[in-house]
């Protein structure tokens, strides 16, 4: 479905240009193995399983929807992409804090909290005073035409969808107050991600 990603991105793009959407890009800090594409969009792993820690460039604001696609996935890893926010900014987290070989970043990253996950919900479970979110690309919900959407409400609830929690509901306690930024941890089964842009509120585009 190679056309319906350019489609999309296409599409994404005249959002942006009409301004009812902006672009997103990654960081050029990141993890030693994630290769970015020249505008910054596109972020893959080029060998192994792990180190592969992306960020994104800006902040992301409480209603601000961020919208990403997995480009390329890769058979047959135990673990798979992490999303999430971090209140650090990407500019002043040194190199060596990125080079993490984890299947849950939190557990090696500071300033982190775990992600409830789906299959195993512990609402007391944390870890430091950040969030981050652990998404499962499940075998049977993935395809390339999904097209996932991320976002903290402003009563600090982080949701992803589609397919990945019953309720949409990831993680809640962000503390609104404080800047936060999009974190990617390229890991095990997904290879490459893509950011299609960011909106506010409903008005979606793609």
């Amino acid at each position: 479905m190679a056309w319906y990603i350019g489609l999309m991105s296409f599409v994404a793009y005249l959002s942006i240009q009409r301004g009812q959407a902006k672009q997103e890009t990654f960081s050029e800090n990141r993890g030693p193995k994630l290769e970015l594409s020249s505008d910054r969009t596109e972020a893959w792993r080029y060998e192994g399983g792990c180190w592969a820690v992306g960020l994104g460039a800006e902040r992301l604001s409480p209603g601000e929807r961020l919208t990403f696609n997995i480009t390329e996935r890769e058979c047959c890893w135990l673990a798979s992409l992490n999303v999430g926010i971090i209140y650090r900014d990407p500019d002043n987290i040194p190199q060596g804090d990125l080079v993490i070989c984890d299947e849950n970043v939190t557990n090696a990253l500071n300033d982190t909290k775990k992600f409830l996950e789906a299959n195993s919900v512990d609402p007391d479970e944390t870890l430091h005073d950040a969030l981050l979110a652990k998404v499962f690309i499940f075998e049977q919900f993935y395809s390339p035409e999904n097209i996932y959407t991320f976002w903290i409400d402003d009563a600090g609830v982080a949701y992803l969808t589609p397919n990945v929690t019953e309720n949409d509901v990831v993680f809640d306690g962000v503390d609104v107050k404080k800047p936060f930024w999009p974190i990617f941890n390229i890991f095990g089964d997904t290879k490459a991600i893509k950011l299609m842009g960011k909106t506010i509120g409903d008005a979606i585009v793609y």
